[in-house]
Order: C-alpha cells, then structure tokens, then sequence
C-alpha cells in the first residue's frame, strides 16, 4: 500500500479512537480531554496534508511544466 494512502488514514483514525480514552483522564491541561485530543488532529492532519503534497509526484509534473511554459 503506498504511504500517502496510510498517512491519508491517520487523521480519521485518530480522531476517533480519542471517544475510548475519553473516559481514564477526563481533564487535561483544564481542558476536557476530548477536546485537546481534537484540537491536536486537527494540528496533526494539517501537517500529515502538507506531508502527503509534498510527496505527490503529480504537482511536480505541473510545476515544471509552468516553469517552462508547456502548460499555455
């Protein structure tokens, strides 16, 4: 399986298992644990995105096609 596909999969993964750790700390940092789990992959999947457009190999093809013009 290539990795965009598994790195793709980490956010959906993450953000809902944090329901079953809900429940043995329910504070953290004065926060509801829920909600600091939430907060960190919503920080999480904008980096895992910018990950996973960095290695499609697609938007270096279009990139170099506007640097020599072949694209108008």
């Amino acid at each position: 399986m290539k990795l965009r596909i598994l790195l793709a999969a980490l956010p959906f993964i993450g953000i809902y298992s944090g329901g079953t750790l809900a429940g043995r700390t329910p504070l953290l940092f004065g926060l509801p644990f829920l909600l600091v789990w939430n907060l960190f992959w919503m920080a999480a999947t904008a980096g895992i995105l910018a990950i996973i457009y960095y290695l499609d190999s697609r938007d270096e093809a279009a990139r170099a096609s506007e640097r020599t013009g072949d694209g108008q």
